[in-house]
């Protein structure tokens, strides 16, 4: 407000469809709950672990209750997804069991398929590791490729989720590309990536907020080219049916094609370019690939969540499993799928992006809960094949795939190179020790088997002994984080000093209190942290609301925020009926108002001047400077109780401070009614085309005086429009590039 946001063009919804379904699925049987098959042969002191007791139930449930449970529902098709994953690309169901068991309780998953935990990405990760598995299984054999299309609607749903299958996008595109040069391109490579990226593509254009991104984002084409090139190889395949020719000059002929091709792609990608084609990085994906962690952007700098990750969160969210996984990456050579590299593919990925931020930490824990499954899963197979011998003998071993022999390209690079490097690396000593161990198992199999079944039962016991105590600290460690995840957000539990505990819910009481005390047009200004809490709570509109889809809307209540009383309320009147801080002890607002000049200085540089781009002159902490003691918010959160500190009582009007002091809660005196009702008017919306739903609304009159001195923020990544950049953006450019490392600011 009072711009407004069409909800369908803004965020994934793919999450809020699901669970639409869901409900209305269960409306179609009755209300019934039976118990268990044989509940009454489990012990009852197991019977609190089981779901419900022991006993289902069936039948409607509330949308609340559907959305609540949602994360907990999806988590299992995600755990579920893990498990067939591990078993394709390992080929060993023991590890699959082992990687299912970690997913379902690695911290990295729980952060986001807590019930309650109603956000976008624990759906997504569900869609992730399904179209992952369908992905895999599409190339496990020339035959396979028909998989694909569950893949790529697989890939469709995580379109519709998250703005995380940008991950998904490049992740597959990276494997098909690597596939090539390990020389496996095949009929069924092309066939089960191009039916991927087409119908995936196609079905992402569909999802309103992405529309033909798939097509135009720079953060898409890697796995356009990777389309383009299967296109041009199979063209080339063709042709060479077509025309019979010899292996080297078939190399040379497609390395001229390739050469022409590219040369004319880059032409038009460069005409393209003048016209303002393609759309730019964004900054939080550009992020990714600096060298550096600050992306030049104050707003998204200053979110927690995109900050790099620390040693300590690997260690919270990954725990003891992360160190199995280093030594699952040494157990993925020996498959004979293709899919056998795309566990280290995906670990390499996971492991950089999440180094770049620390909300990405999410994307590791599926890999680390595959690739821990590896050295245990494996090794445990192989023990129990070993008791299995002892009775039934060796397995008889799979016939190779037979696959016809591809000259002139990658393929016969690797066995020209192979017959170099094979007798260096295959000795003769090598040999004889395998002879050997044939002869042994040929002429005496009692004694072959014996010895085997030893060594498995030594592997078993010295395993079992060593890593009882890590899996129990995992363990605990994990019901840790399930406690603490558990509960809600805006609640949390506190010891008196007399030992009594108590339950501090100051945040929501606050926003029940505005829901309870104010009119239901009333317009609640706060920082843009709490934008959903007033929208979902207290059930009233925000001036600004955790989609931070426009930064000079979001630098404007930064402005208002850290300006003095009188500026802030001159603005304020024009907006808002009510405003609200976070204060108490821990004084939230204080704590993070720096970001609010910051913010607000790329916009208005006016704030702090552009000598100053990080506000340094606008600090509450170790003791107030002029500028903060002059703010808004300092004096919002300090009115009177600080010496000196009141809010001007013909602005402001302290309407309500919560039990233990957390939020207060002020009426702005003097509201612009004339304001107020010119912004409500329809006929003051903008909208895109006559008659067209997508009608956004106006800043009021009053305030096109204080519009008209806002710079255009122009992100690091912006290329296609020519506009100056911050004062902020070229003071991190700057310190960057003369100490060669990330800025401080």
């Amino acid at each position: 407000y009072p711009l407004g946001r069409p909800i369908g063009t803004t965020i994934y919804p793919g999450m809020q469809i699901l669970s639409v379904w869901i409900w209305q699925f269960l409306k179609l049987f009755p209300k019934k709950t039976v118990d268990m098959p044989g509940r009454d042969l489990i012990p009852a002191n197991w019977l609190p672990m089981l779901p419900g007791h022991g006993q289902l139930s069936m039948g409607p449930m509330s949308v609340n209750d559907v959305c609540v449970m949602v994360p907990a529902w999806l988590a299992s098709v995600a755990t579920f997804s893990i498990f067939l994953l591990t078993w394709e690309v390992s080929e060993s169901s023991g590890a699959a069991v082992c990687a299912a068991l970690v997913m379902s309780i690695i911290p990295a998953h729980l952060m986001r398929s807590m019930t309650g935990e109603f956000d976008n990405e624990c759906v997504a990760m569900a869609a992730f590791c399904t179209a992952f598995w369908l992905w895999c299984r599409s190339i496990r054999h020339s035959s396979s490729w028909p998989w694909a299309l569950p893949a790529a609607l697989a890939y469709a749903s995580a379109v519709a989720t998250w703005g995380g299958y940008i991950f998904v996008n490049n992740l597959i595109a990276l494997h098909a590309a690597v596939l090539v040069g390990l020389g496996k391109y095949g009929t069924g490579l092309y066939r089960a990536y191009s039916i991927w990226y087409v119908l995936g593509s196609a079905c992402a254009t569909l999802v309103p907020v992405v529309g033909l991104m798939p097509i135009r984002s720079i953060e898409q084409m890697p796995s356009m080219a990777v389309f383009m090139g299967f296109q041009v190889l199979e063209l080339c395949d063709l042709w060479r049916k077509r025309r019979p020719m010899s292996g080297l000059r078939f190399f040379f002929f497609r390395v001229s094609v390739f050469v022409t091709i590219g040369v004319v792609t880059c032409g038009v990608c460069w005409v393209l370019l003048q016209f303002n084609y393609f759309s730019p990085w964004s900054s939080r994906i550009r992020g990714l690939f600096l060298k550096h962690r600050k992306t030049g952007n104050p707003l998204v700098d200053s979110v927690a969540e995109h900050q790099a990750a620390s040693e300590q969160a690997y260690d919270m969210y990954l725990s003891t499993p992360r160190y199995f996984a280093f030594a699952g990456l040494f157990f993925c050579w020996h498959q004979r799928t293709p899919a056998k590299i795309f566990p280290v593919l995906f670990a390499a990925v996971a492991y950089h992006f999440s180094l770049k931020m620390s909300r990405l930490i999410i994307i590791c824990g599926p890999i680390v809960s595959i690739l821990a499954g590896y050295p245990v899963g494996i090794m445990f197979d192989w023990c129990i094949e070993q008791c299995k011998r002892l009775v039934c003998g060796p397995l008889p071993s799979l016939p190779e795939e037979d696959v016809p022999k591809r000259t002139g390209g990658m393929g016969s690079i690797y066995r020209l190179v192979n017959k170099i490097v094979k007798p260096v690396t295959y000795t003769d000593e090598l040999r004889s020790v395998e002879d050997v161990m044939g002869h042994i198992a040929c002429r005496l199999p009692l004694l072959d088997r014996i010895t085997r079944l030893a060594l498995a039962s030594l592997i078993l016991s010295s395993a079992w002994r060593e890593m009882q105590e890590p899996w129990e600290k995992f363990v605990s460690l994990c019901y840790q984080h399930a406690d603490s995840l558990a509960g809600p957000g805006l609640a949390y539990e506190a010891r008196l000093r007399n030992g009594q505990t108590i339950i501090v819910d100051d945040y929501y009481q606050g926003y029940k209190w505005i829901e309870r005390n104010t009119p239901s047009d009333s317009r609640v200004l706060a920082w843009w942290d709490y934008g959903y809490q007033i929208t979902g709570i207290a059930k009233r509109t925000s001036v600004a609301d955790g989609n931070t889809w426009n930064h000079e809307h979001i630098a404007t209540i930064g402005r208002i925020l850290s300006n003095p009383v009188k500026k802030a309320h001159n603005i304020m009147r024009h907006l808002a009926d009510y405003v609200l801080v976070w204060a108490g002890e821990r004084e939230t607002d204080l704590r993070i108002s720096a970001h609010f000049a910051r913010i607000g200085n790329s916009v208005f540089p006016d704030i702090c001047g552009p000598a100053d781009p990080t506000c340094s002159k606008y600090s509450a902490y170790p003791s107030p400077t002029p500028m903060m003691r002059a703010s808004f918010v300092y004096n919002a959160v300090k009115h009177n109780l600080v010496d000196g500190v009141r809010l001007d009582p013909k602005l402001f009007k302290e309407v309500h401070t919560t039990k233990h002091g957390l939020m207060r809660i002020y009426q702005v005196l003097n509201v612009s009614n004339e304001s107020k009702a010119w912004v409500a008017d329809p006929a003051n919306r903008i909208c895109d085309a006559p008659g067209s739903w997508y009608c956004v609304g106006q800043y009021p009159p009053k305030l096109k005086k204080l519009i008209s001195k806002r710079k255009n923020f122009s992100q690091l990544e912006d290329f296609n429009r020519q506009v100056e950049k911050s004062d902020y953006t070229r003071l991190v450019e700057k310190q960057q590039a003369e100490s060669g490392r990330d800025a401080d600011v």
